[in-house]
């Protein structure tokens, strides 16, 4: 009886809640060939992540997952070292990230989060190309060069109550990669950093 009791305790001091957040914002990306030669360039992203969690009643933590996903757009340039001749690759993404959360509630009306997990960047489509932003003349990179890239992402967020369920949630995140796909050597190789800068809406009911 009494380990009845103590688990009605223990559910009656969790108080479960949910987040759904509409982001946007822009992304920079640089990518090591392993080789010593360093792509990178900016996009612009925008997706929809939902948040589940549970906050005991005796800590200020709010403690869940998050998941949802980003279409993201991404440019990379390579400089080839022949005059002004670059090589330059576009990828169109949608990104899931899966992360663990924690939730620091100093105040009723202001939050403070961090969050790492696991990140799969689908490849939906993309084009590569040579010339100094000559981005309107590139090749359709094939389907069957389109590989899904798993990552690591560590993130932090704000969250400012605006009204009783609206929150603003700006974010930077960043995505680790280890020897992503290349569509232009047809293998894994090096390395990819991403970081994303982020403004977002949260729905908390």
């Amino acid at each position: 009886m009494k380990k009845y009791v103590l688990l009605f305790v223990l559910l009656a001091s969790v108080a479960w809640g949910v987040e759904v957040t509409g982001i946007g914002g822009g992304n920079y990306q640089s990518w090591d060939d392993g080789n010593g030669n360093i792509g990178s360039g900016v996009g612009l992203h925008a997706g929809l992540l939902g948040g589940i969690g549970i906050t005991p009643s005796c800590l200020p933590v709010y403690i869940g997952a998050e998941t949802g996903f980003l279409i993201q757009s991404a440019k990379y340039t390579w400089e080839t070292g022949f005059g002004g001749v670059d090589l330059i690759l576009k990828y169109n993404n949608v990104v899931i990230p899966v992360l663990l959360k924690a939730t620091l509630k100093p105040s009723g009306g202001f939050h403070i989060g961090a969050g790492l997990g696991p990140s799969f960047s689908i490849h939906t489509s993309g084009a590569t190309g040579i010339g100094n932003d000559n981005w309107n003349s590139m090749v359709d990179i094939p389907e069957d060069d389109l590989r899904t890239d798993v990552g690591f992402q560590v993130k932090g967020d704000l969250g400012i109550k605006l009204i009783p369920t609206l929150w603003l949630k700006p974010s930077v995140t960043v995505q680790l990669t280890g020897n992503p796909y290349s569509p232009i050597t047809q293998e894994r190789q090096g390395s990819e950093t991403t970081l994303y800068f982020s403004v977002g809406l949260a729905i908390k009911p």
